[in-house]
């Protein structure tokens, strides 16, 4: 098994999220991993779940994750935002972390 599908596995991504790339760094004993997802979808406002296109990309930003046989372990995205007409321009919410967390639900105690 690849490692790509080893962790889309082990993370549970669900379309449209998958896992683009893997990088570890043994030196670090850190792994990396890369989150993307499908163009063409349609996002939910976090505030009133209306479906719509997407808007644009946040920056890049990376949540701790549980280790990986003593690896550190770090999600990486860009999490897509939509224009709602009623509540402004907004970020999705993501299925591994909570609004402005630096950490992924797993990770919490």
């Amino acid at each position: 098994m690849r490692d790509i599908e080893f962790y889309a596995q082990i993370l549970g991504l669900e379309d449209p999220w998958f896992v683009d790339d893997v990088s570890m760094s043994l030196n670090d004993r850190r792994i990396d991993i890369s989150l993307a997802q499908k163009e063409g979808r349609l996002w939910r406002c976090p505030k009133c779940d209306t479906e719509l296109a997407l808007y644009d990309h946040s920056e890049a930003r990376t949540w701790r994750h549980l280790d990986t046989g003593g690896f550190q372990t770090f999600l990486c995205a860009r999490p897509p935002r939509v224009e709602c007409p009623d509540h402004g321009v907004l970020q999705v919410l993501l299925p591994w972390a909570e609004p402005k967390s630096r950490f992924t639900k797993d990770f919490r105690p």
